[in-house]
């Protein structure tokens, strides 16, 4: 994201549009500009420069499913200026073509700027996201070319590097270049990981040049190249036109560089560690009262083994159903706590379940939120009363619970990691139909022999409905059914191996895979009584500033948590990570607009108080759920 003053002074925001929580990546390579067009039979609307879905459906006051469905798109089909689109039945066509948004001396005359070069190194993906609207009237100023981190970056044409901006904390542009053209263009590049070694204001550059490279530092979720184009040293135009004339996304090859030999990467392109407030703000909620965790409190790990399914008969809004567990194959009797799997289908409306101890009750926590149309699943730990453990949800619903692990005398502990991207296709290629991807346990920063990993799965341009399976490869994979819609998240504590965890699906779709902890070693963890540790919604919405929140609980030095993230007219991400590590790259919880997410978030609890923060002015609520 990056924040821009507009020509009022207004501040025009140029939000991220291909992170994980934002419109879906479009294959600059694959993609054809624009969907062959149906025949209309009603009104119709003729698309012009500036133009997204998105703002087609909020300026027309017609739901974005409806517009997309009635013209046989999705949300990545790219539309283009001339192109005829079929509106809903009952949508008012506007008496007058809309203006440009785009001020009409900033274009050349003859159509877009050209330039030499591509700015990344393939393989990279991007979509036209220019002046995509957003809440509070900002607008997207450049476009979004999401590629691996530490990839090259270059000089675009000759020319001179006139402004250079370093990350620092609150940064939005993050590590930015400024290069500017002799007529006065200039062209700004923002998110940089690191900057060319020996460039600085006053050089000169030539086209092609490596000039940085692709980074997530300021304010990014995922790492990539936001790119403006100011021609005549103007305002920004839509660079969309200018970068997709020489598409470079399939092009791995490194141009020729000045002296024949490309610099050398600096030795670290990850973006440097966000250091937290000296204060504390006071906590948004009293801090959690859990007893001391016990000693001895290790998991062990056995094959799925359904224990509750609704089979259609949805449980009742506020209903409290009991389910045992201590006499289901192999779960030792006598067992304090159990790991869960828990799915939702044939949902209606959004609400949660919450999966908890009979004895406290969930005490106003919630183990997964929901909405119709979204993949909702998670992996949870509960403790055990009299053998049994008791679910309520807040709306009728469809629940699946399976255990899939149980306290005992002896077994594996919980180490937390900072949340990793182990798997990311959108700098590749997306899973294809029928098609798997592995992340190795180096990738996943998961000890070797580990157990299991905790991990948030996050599913982007879903090709189509389908199913996603996850699990160790070469085992049996837990598989879960998918929508064709942009976004979609679940958690899971997925069992792992020697060759690591692998992601299949049966349509073709992106997945990103971060992880937050490794089930291994000693170290205890046990179910905790449930307490709300945090919900912006009683103080105000959570944002990229650092929040600390306290967590109170005697003895522990590790934790596991229920994130949920409900966001308004954007798409958000939460960050969320011990006071006393760095910031990490990776979010726990990500979700497109006007939508709500879950996540099961490991965490290192040392020093007794975690931090958060997001991308943008979101909601969020954490609830503890074991600790040791």
């Amino acid at each position: 994201m990056v924040l821009r003053r507009g020509p009022r002074g207004a501040l025009v925001v140029a939000l991220l549009a291909t992170t994980l929580f934002a419109i879906p990546l479009v294959s600059a390579v694959t993609t054809a500009d624009a969907a062959k067009a149906p025949v209309c039979t009603g009104a119709t609307y003729t698309v012009v420069s500036g133009d997204s879905w998105s703002r087609i459906s909020q300026r027309l006051k017609v739901g974005m499913t409806a517009l997309l469905a009635a013209n046989g798109a999705t949300i990545a089909t790219v539309i283009v200026p001339g192109r005829v689109l079929c509106l809903p039945a009952g949508a008012t066509p506007p008496t007058t073509a809309p203006a440009t948004t785009a001020p009409a001396t900033t274009a050349p005359a003859g159509g877009a700027v050209a330039i030499r070069q591509f700015p990344v190194q393939g393989q990279c993906w991007f979509a036209d996201t220019w002046r995509a609207p957003r809440s509070g009237g900002r607008l997207h100023e450049g476009v979004d070319i999401i590629a691996k981190a530490g990839l090259n970056i270059y000089a675009v044409d000759d020319g001179t590097i006139s402004k250079q901006v370093w990350d620092s904390p609150g940064s939005l542009s993050g590590n930015a270049w400024r290069l500017l053209r002799a007529d006065g263009t200039y062209f700004f590049y923002a998110h940089l990981s690191a900057f060319a070694p020996g460039l600085k204001v006053g050089s000169t550059v030539k086209a092609g040049q490596i000039i940085g490279y692709v980074g997530m530092t300021g304010n990014a979720g995922s790492p990539h190249l936001h790119f403006e184009v100011h021609p005549k040293g103007g305002a920004a135009v839509n660079p969309y036109p200018t970068v997709k004339a020489v598409d470079g996304c399939s092009v791995t090859a490194v141009p020729a560089q000045p002296g024949g030999t490309a610099p050398t990467p600096p030795a670290s392109t990850a973006p440097p560690a966000t250091t937290p407030p000296a204060t504390t703000p006071p906590a948004t909620t009293p801090p959690a009262t859990t007893p001391p965790v016990a000693a001895g409190s290790m998991w062990q790990f056995v094959a799925p083994v359904l224990a509750f399914d609704s089979g259609g008969r949805k449980l009742a809004a506020g209903q409290t159903t009991t389910v045992r567990v201590d006499a289901l194959s192999g779960v030792a009797a006598g067992t304090s706590g159990v790991m869960v799997r828990l799915s939702v289908r044939n949902i209606a409306n959004r609400g949660n379940v919450a999966v908890h101890s009979c004895a406290s009750g969930a005490n106003g926590t919630t183990s997964l939120n929901f909405m119709p149309g979204r993949l909702s699943a998670t992996t949870t730990e509960v403790a055990v009363t009299n053998g049994t453990i008791c679910l309520t949800a807040s709306t009728a619903v469809d629940v699946r619970m399976d255990v899939v692990g149980y306290l005992a005398s002896d077994g594996v502990g919980l180490q937390p990691i900072v949340a990793k991207r182990a798997l990311d296709t959108r700098s590749g290629t997306a899973i294809p139909a029928n098609g798997t991807k592995s992340a190795s346990l180096k990738a996943m920063g998961v000890p070797a022999g580990s157990k299991a990993a905790t991990v948030t799965v996050t599913l982007l341009a879903a090709a189509a409905a389908g199913s996603i399976g996850i699990g160790a490869c070469g085992g049996t994979p837990w598989i879960l059914p998918f929508q064709a819609v942009p976004t979609q998240v679940f958690s899971a504590v997925v069992r792992t191996n020697d060759s690591g965890v692998c992601v299949s699906a049966t349509s073709s779709v992106h997945v990103v895979l971060d992880v937050t902890g490794a089930w291994t070693g000693t170290t205890v963890l046990s179910t905790a009584a449930p307490a709300r540790l945090f919900d912006s919604r009683s103080t105000g919405a959570l944002t990229t500033q650092v929040v600390r929140v306290p967590v109170s609980v005697p003895g522990a030095t590790r934790a596991q948590f229920t994130v949920s993230v409900i966001t308004a007219g954007l798409p958000g991400a939460v960050f969320m990570w011990n006071c006393g590590e760095p910031q990490p790259a990776a979010s726990v919880v990500s979700t497109n607009a006007d939508s709500i997410a879950s996540a099961t978030v490991s965490l290192n609890m040392t020093g007794g108080s975690v931090c958060m923060a997001s991308t943008g002015s979101l909601h969020s609520v954490v609830d503890l759920v074991a600790a040791g």
